[in-house]
């Protein structure tokens, strides 16, 4: 049975003991114990996990990174040093302050609840990304203890066969104290235009065949999301979406002239800081994927082309669901585009990083807030019967886990991947889709022999691990 994670909810998920470390507490002398009794334990910074994998912990050790809270930011060298459960709320301020910019991240909303480093070892994609490339790229170094105990400094000449990995799958060999990263200059002075749209349902082709039209020719300093969601007061199904342009608004205003000419029903076009854009785009759906306590339930997967079609069959699915599934109310179906230009300059074997050429991501996410009242529930299609459903047992999970599969299902034949294997984003995967759609053949080989030298007795196995094996439902 798939189940449902919730943002900071490792605690109280899992029994076993919680250790609070600080700089002066050495516990890598804990995990150098954990090892040779072989014990599980999961690290945690900014708590913001969603793949169902982590309830493989059980009777372990959580490390609570809490204070591990560092920003330090030399100006002149364009770098930042972080401890390693900073989120980005932690250091957009700081960095706008020093005249500098980094890329934001963007998961099940704008979340500038996201730990940094976190993000970072498994890609980090997000608005800025068409002009800085991914987080991954940014990293300078990282300082982290490994799975055998051992505390080493770890970059492209220290080190340099577990640098290749660490960017890419780095949360399998280790947990990272602190990180280094390279910062930029201000682009446009450190302005954006943040152009939110809300359109009705019935204009979705319009809106999807907009995306379509910049396939693999997106500007830099442009990107584009879209999501379909819901609302009584706007009539139901509806769609919104967010343009973010790192550019003079006379520019940007030129980009989405033509979403202005579909005649969305509400819009909110400004210039903002670009630190506030996590907090102020999208409506300020930042607010709703922060709440802490909330459960999630997200299903993602790489799209190597925008197949309209779809995208449309997905509006007509989603609409049955807030239909007959009121609980799902506050689901979401999205696909988020980046410039791929400086993402795709990084040679593909540079780095762990699998999916450099993905021109979107989907992803379906719940947020479930308690409490859901239990009730039944109906047939959504042909091949999805749901269950009775309650929060936070564990059939609203299985009932989440069908609608999610559904969705997903989707879009497979017609992403443009070359494999048949589901292929995600490991921030987006939801667990069930294996080390080859995480992390692909052909880099697999190299990751599992990092493993075998850095991680022997498989103690970090709780996220979307290599060489792991989950009870989670196909």
């Amino acid at each position: 049975m798939s189940k449902k994670l919730s943002v900071y909810s490792t605690q109280a998920s899992h029994s076993g003991q919680m250790i609070q470390t600080d700089a002066a507490n050495n516990f890598w002398e804990q995990i150098e114990y954990a090892y040779h009794q072989n014990i599980s334990f999961l690290g945690t910074g900014g708590g913001h996990g969603y793949s169902a994998t982590l309830d493989t912990v059980e009777n372990g050790i959580e490390i609570d990174l809490g204070h591990f809270n560092t920003v330090s930011i030399d100006k002149d060298a364009n770098t930042m040093t972080v401890g390693g459960s900073v989120h980005f709320a932690n250091i957009t301020g700081l960095l706008y302050d020093a005249g500098k910019e980094f890329r934001l991240f963007t998961e099940v909303g704008s979340c500038s609840c996201v730990g940094l480093v976190g993000a970072s070892l498994g890609g980090g994609v997000g608005p800025y990304g068409g002009l800085h490339g991914l987080q991954l790229d940014a990293l300078q170094s990282v300082r982290m203890v490994t799975g055998t105990g051992s505390l080493v400094n770890v970059s492209a000449t220290s080190h340099p066969d577990l640098w290749w990995g660490m960017r890419g799958a780095g949360f399998n060999f280790g947990i990272v104290t602190s990180a280094t990263y390279q910062v930029y200059t201000f682009t446009n002075n450190g302005q954006a235009m943040s152009a939110d749209f809300r359109f009705h349902a019935s204009q979705n082709a319009s809106l999807y065949e907009f995306a379509r039209s910049y396939t693999g020719k997106l500007p830099d300093a442009f990107s584009i999301d879209i999501a379909i969601a819901y609302n009584e007061a706007f009539g139901g199904t509806y769609l919104f979406a967010n343009f973010i342009y790192a550019g003079p608004l006379e520019e940007g205003m030129a980009l989405i002239q033509p979403i202005i000419e579909l005649g969305p029903f509400d819009q909110n076009i400004t210039m903002i800081p670009w630190k506030d854009i996590e907090t102020s785009s999208k409506f300020g759906i930042d607010a709703l994927a922060c709440i802490k306590g909330n459960f999630h339930s997200v299903w993602g997967l790489n799209l190597y082309q925008i197949d309209v079609p779809t995208l449309i069959d997905a509006v007509s699915y989603m609409d049955t669901v807030y239909a007959q599934y009121p609980d799902f109310r506050e689901a979401f179906l999205a696909i988020d585009m980046y410039a791929s230009r400086v993402i795709e300059s990084v040679p593909d074997d540079a780095t762990a990083y699998p999916y450099r050429n993905a021109v979107a991501r989907l992803w379906v996410t719940f947020f479930l807030t308690p409490p859901i009242p239990t009730k039944e529930l109906t047939t959504v299609s042909p091949n999805l019967s749901l269950l009775d459903v309650g929060f936070p047992n564990s059939s609203f999970a299985t009932a989440a886990s069908q609608v999610g599969r559904d969705a997903r299902s989707l879009f497979v034949p017609t992403s443009g991947a070359s494999t048949s294997n589901i292929e995600v984003y490991v921030h987006y995967g939801h667990g069930d889709e294996g080390q080859l759609g995480w992390y692909t053949e052909r880099k697999l080989p190299r990751l599992n022999a990092l493993k075998n030298e850095y991680d022997p007795n498989k103690l970090f196995s709780h996220y979307n691990a290599l060489e792991a094996t989950y009870d989670v439902p196909k």
